[in-house]
């Protein structure tokens, strides 16, 4: 296939993939059959293209991301704002949780694969503002695994937030209780 033809089926895969992802009850609906399907491409393609379909959601949610942050200027004033970074962090991640709980059927379908496969160097962003607040204290070996423990517990929290309102009648959905779990644990493991 070449370069042209695999962009076009890329791009026809991860629509398809947005399209059903959005509009499904259960995540676990969205088959590889039903995207290739409704992609218009071979079942092979998804294996091709992504490697696997936990890897082609994740490239979803990641365009979702940036559509999100085109479509919200003021999460990269954040970035560029003068609050502290662990300021930063807890706004970033209050945004991120509340939209992921958005779409939890897309969150849902894609956080165990960020957990498990996601590079630690991934997300600089995370890992820079942890350096920042730390200030040479802690190395950058230390920071990263920092920052990827923070993004790791708020995505399980997203990804379990209806068994924590069930059991521990927490409800994650309530902006003022978000903030507050966020700030727990930014707090938390962003200790001297």
């Amino acid at each position: 296939m070449d370069k042209k033809n695999s962009g076009q089926t890329e791009k026809a895969l991860k629509d398809a993939a947005r399209k059903l992802l959005l509009s499904c009850e259960d995540w676990t609906d969205v088959t590889a059959r039903a995207i290739t399907s409704e992609a218009g491409v071979n079942l092979a393609m998804i294996n091709y293209c992504f490697g696997s379909k936990e890897a082609l959601f994740f490239e979803v949610f990641r365009d979702m991301e940036e559509d999100v942050k085109k479509c919200k200027p003021e999460l990269l004033e954040l970035i560029n704002s003068s609050l502290t970074p662990k300021e930063k962090l807890i706004e970033g991640y209050f945004q991120m949780m509340k939209l992921m709980l958005e779409y939890f059927g897309m969150a849902q379908a894609v956080i165990k694969f960020i957990v498990m496969n996601k590079s630690l160097d991934m997300d600089a962003g995370t890992t820079e503002l942890v350096k920042e607040h730390f200030g040479g204290r802690k190395t950058e070996g230390e920071c990263m695994i920092i920052a990827y423990e923070l993004e790791s517990i708020h995505e399980l929290l997203a990804i379990r937030h209806k068994e924590i309102q069930d059991i521990c009648g927490i409800d994650l959905k309530d902006d003022t209780v978000l903030r507050r779990i966020i700030t727990d644990n930014v707090d938390r493991f962003l200790k001297d």
